[in-house]
């Protein structure tokens, strides 16, 4: 039932940032080719093949728009589906290039700051989580985050401060290490449970991924172990997986 909770939160917040990624149709204009060519997709995608098209000097209807690709109409009446990289090689009627500002993949592996929520297990609990982090370079960057677990018997309530290392940031769908530390909050269900409220500290590795969608956002799935320093010399040890999404700038 928890773990149905977080699904449903999860289904939520994407349904809430539908409205940002779509865009609205850019209605009919005609634009020419400055490029060698533009290839054409049978969908708005890269999974969707290649089938015509466009060279040097031939004029294309922009037909709509669906996030990072377009819609187009060749002179042959082909349709088609053609990146925003590839629509900024291409001119208007005037004779200027067609402004298509857009966030790339390039952005995504240059950026500065990400923010995103998650959802998960936590050894048995389900576990949501908002975080913020910041990229000293393209390979190292620190987060802090802010995770609310609710088990049967207690919940639980952590904050994290993370080094994440991305080996590969030029791909696409990235994997990820990280190494961090911070305290976890235990309290009990009084109803069910007698003890007193417990902090400790703890420690963590992990791994994940990162997968660029469009524009400005992100999928993210990581796994991490935790280890917690209890009071009492004895020390305890969980596992958490959670996935979800993110945005940058």
């Amino acid at each position: 039932m928890r773990h149905d909770r977080v699904l449903q939160v999860l289904w939520l917040g994407w349904l809430l940032l539908l409205p940002l990624i779509a865009e609205a149709e850019e209605g009919d204009l005609r634009v020419e080719v400055a490029a060698p060519y533009i290839e054409m997709h049978t969908g708005p995608g890269y999974v969707y093949p290649v089938y015509q098209v466009a060279e040097r000097g031939e004029w294309v209807e922009v037909l709509s728009r669906r996030t990072d690709w377009f819609q187009v109409r060749s002179h042959r009446g082909h349709l088609g589906w053609v990146h925003v990289e590839e629509m900024q090689q291409t001119l208007t009627e005037n004779g200027e290039p067609l402004g298509v500002g857009s966030f790339t993949l390039d952005d995504f592996r240059k950026r500065n700051w990400e923010f995103g929520f998650l959802g998960g297990d936590l050894d048995g609990a389900a576990v949501l989580s908002a975080y913020g982090g910041y990229a000293f370079n393209e390979n190292l960057s620190a987060e802090l985050s802010l995770s609310q677990a609710v088990g049967n018997y207690s919940s639980e309530y952590l904050v994290d401060v993370n080094l994440l290392s991305q080996p590969f940031p030029t791909w696409r769908y990235s994997p990820f290490f990280t190494l961090g530390s911070g305290m976890i909050n235990t309290k009990p269900n009084t109803t069910l449970v007698q003890t007193e409220d417990r902090t400790d500290s703890t420690a963590h590795v992990g791994i994940g991924l990162r997968a660029y969608m469009t524009r400005r956002f992100f999928l993210r799935a990581e796994f991490k172990h935790y280890t917690v320093f209890t009071s009492r010399d004895d020390n305890e040890d969980f596992n958490q997986w959670k996935i979800g999404f993110g945005f940058f700038f």
